[in-house]
């Protein structure tokens, strides 16, 4: 099954450093992220913010092992991750995202060259 991790980031240079990270580690087949504004209550005090809203698409299989690693890396006191199923997934893409995760060479995908990243 697949599996979508939510976290925020502070800024681009942090969720761009472990995006890159867990996709080369095959802990994510891809990292989505765009910037927002939050607004959130810290320490007493009602914050508005801009951040980094990052979703790390990944399996059951692998999903363990990439929460660990934001956890550790993350450089927020608290950090945000959630954790969202795909119960409703294309057979291509998740078998797209099994082999990304898993260490599986992947298919060629068709007309790769001409469609968004997913």
């Amino acid at each position: 099954m697949g599996i979508i991790l939510v976290s925020t980031y502070p800024d681009k240079k942090s969720i761009s450093r472990i995006a890159h990270v867990v996709v080369e580690q095959k802990l994510a087949a891809c990292v989505n992220y765009t910037k927002i504004n939050s607004v959130y209550s810290w320490k007493g005090k009602i914050e508005d913010a801009e951040e980094f809203l990052a979703l790390f698409k990944t399996t059951t299989k692998s999903k363990q092992k990439l929460k660990e690693k934001i956890a550790k890396s993350h450089p927020y006191d608290v950090p945000e991750i959630v954790e969202l199923k795909m119960d409703n997934v294309s057979m291509s893409y998740m078998k797209w995202l099994e082999e990304s995760t898993l260490g599986s060479k992947p298919e060629k995908r068709n007309n790769a060259s001409k469609r968004r990243n997913p």
